[in-house]
């Protein structure tokens, strides 16, 4: 539970090329995240945010923040900003719904002077060079002429001649100093466009999109320490209609991590992410969490209620194959699913039909991750000693698999109804990719290597894209299921919890972040003895003192060394 008092660390801001966290640290200390794309606020609500501002964000490099996200977290009851670029057009788009908009190119927005993306569009270097502009914003360009113009340095024909110049350039490669050059080839007058030039040079080029940027922070800074705004004003003015677009897109996130990593991010997410380093184990670890997501709104559905003998037997289960985790601690929310789950496979598991059921869906998996019959078996006692803990884990995993996507077969009969082809084409296609078959003269030998008739191949492939439905595209048959759960959960923590790998990727990452940890307190020790510096100073002072620009800088100089 959080104070009625916002705090720093609950405000979350989308920030790139705008304005580097250096800066924006200096203004407002909050958690900065990487552009905003597609699924990151559904993604971020779960780090329980009580502000999102978004000043940056992707356009072309990837899908574009959906204004339906935006809209979930408004009804979560998270004030969202928007100000200087993506921020600016998101909120003008949505102020209607209660998306609060600041700055200037907000308000061009706002009454219609600006209507295009590319106003705010720029090219940008990667995450490991901080974003670096490239390429001039329009909104910068018509702001640095608008200043000229009132300086008296152009006039306003000359100004419409270099916008309309910069108008033309896709956003890509728009400069101003280009759209200069090509005003004096469409007419321009050579000595005021030069004038004009020097002045720019002169420092008076206007950076807008910087400015409402750091006008946006300075005034979430005087929010920090506030109490919650009333009930009242907390309560929406709409109700979200949740299309099956954004259900899926809420269904992907569910079952993944965010996807960069942060230093302050939870544990239970660092350790997801560490889960991506498992390849196609990976995979089936995302198979399992949308499994459990599926498997318990179908509980919710019929009203399944676990008795207290069913949740004091979820470690017990042999259903679930739990009796060797009975050393994990799984926390109350995990056992009232499993316990929910169990309930549900109790109506479906107690005939051969099912039990065969699970048999051939666990061969399935096993093809698909490339391992033989003989890996699926236990071994002794003698011989589990020398099995190494992630092999055993991903058995357990397998099986775990193979039972929840049986019983997803069995709670769903639109999953009888036949596939369009071109999905389970898709599918076979992507399926040939991963296991090297180029052609269709090495089908047969493939089919005859790995013991399968065309038939129970055609089977399988069918299964692989129901599976695909139940986890990643609910619209095929699983309409409503974002009515069962808060959009602030996160499966994949679920399946590495009950698979077993939470605690061996748990030790890595604490492993690693001490390793950390302990090189930068050994750099710090050897600048102040070095130098004589004072015991109690940080890294950012020590970069001062040692002449660096800024302190990710000299970071970035330290991790080299690494």
């Amino acid at each position: 539970m959080h104070s009625n008092y916002l705090e720093p660390s609950q405000i979350l801001v989308f920030l790139g090329p705008t304005l580097s966290v250096t800066q924006a640290s200096q203004i407002l200390p909050a958690r900065y995240l990487a552009p905003v794309r597609c699924g990151d606020i559904l993604a971020c609500l779960r780090l329980q945010p009580r502000v999102i501002a978004i000043i940056d964000g992707f356009f072309d490099q990837s899908a574009s923040v959906w204004h339906k996200e935006i809209l979930w977290a408004l009804e979560a009851g998270v004030r969202v900003f928007g100000a200087s670029s993506m921020g600016a057009l998101r909120a003008a788009e949505l102020e209607a719904f209660g998306m609060e908009g600041f700055g200037g190119i907000f308000a061009a927005y706002q009454d219609g002077r600006y209507i295009g993306d590319d106003e705010v569009a720029i090219l940008h270097s990667n995450p490991e060079s901080q974003f670096q502009p490239l390429t001039d914003a329009l909104v910068n360009i018509r702001a640095t002429v608008n200043l000229a113009v009132d300086k008296n340095i152009i006039d306003v024909a000359i100004a419409n001649l270099i916008i309309s110049c910069a108008k033309r350039q896709f956003f890509t490669q728009r400069h101003l100093r280009q759209a200069v050059a090509d005003a004096e080839v469409r007419g321009g007058d050579r000595q005021v466009l030069a004038q004009f030039w020097d002045f720019v040079q002169n420092g008076s080029y206007v950076d807008q999109k910087q400015l409402d940027a750091v006008g946006l922070l300075k005034h979430l800074a005087t929010m920090v320490g506030e109490s919650d705004r009333t009930a009242a004003n907390n309560q929406v003015k709409f109700q979200l209609n949740k299309s099956i677009f954004i259900e899926e897109l809420q269904a992907r996130v569910a079952i993944r991590p965010l996807r960069t990593t942060y230093s302050w991010l939870p544990l239970a997410e660092k350790v997801s992410q560490e889960a991506r380093f498992l390849g196609r184990v990976y995979i089936q670890l995302r198979n399992l969490a949308g499994l459990l997501r599926w498997c318990d709104a179908v509980a919710q559905q019929k009203n399944l209620q676990p008795s207290e003998a069913d949740l004091a037997d979820v470690y017990n289960s042999q259903i679930l194959g739990l009796s060797s985790l009975n050393e994990l601690e799984l926390e109350p929310a995990l056992i009232e699913r499993l316990g929910r789950i169990q309930a549900l496979l109790k109506l479906h598991s107690g005939h051969d039909a099912f039990a065969k059921q699970v048999e051939q869906l666990h061969q399935f998996i096993l093809t698909i991750v490339g391992k033989d019959i003989s890996f699926a078996k236990e071994e002794s006692s003698a011989e589990q000693i020398t099995v190494s803990a992630l092999a055993s884990c991903e058995r357990r995993l397998y099986r775990q698999v193979a039972i929840l996507w049986a019983l997803a077969e069995q709670t769903n009969s639109q999953s009888e109804a036949s596939l369009r082809i071109s999905i389970t084409q898709k599918i076979t296609q992507h399926f040939f990719q991963q296991k090297g078959v180029t052609n269709e003269a090495e089908f047969p030998a493939w089919l005859s290597s790995n013991s399968f008739t065309e038939a129970e191949f055609s089977q399988m492939m069918e299964a692989i894209a129901r599976l695909e439905g139940f986890v990643n595209v609910p619209r095929w048959w699983g309409r409503g299921m974002s009515n069962y759960f808060s959009v602030t959960e996160c499966f994949l923590p679920d399946a590495l919890r009950l698979s077993g790998f939470y605690p061996i990727l748990s030790k890595i990452v604490q492993s690693a972040e001490q390793t950390q940890s302990d090189f930068w307190e050994a750099e710090l020790r050897n600048c102040r003895q070095m130098n004589a510096f004072p015991q109690e100073c940080n890294i950012t002072q020590v970069a001062f003192w040692l002449d660096f620009s800024e302190p990710e800088e000299f970071v970035k100089k330290l991790q080299t060394r690494l």
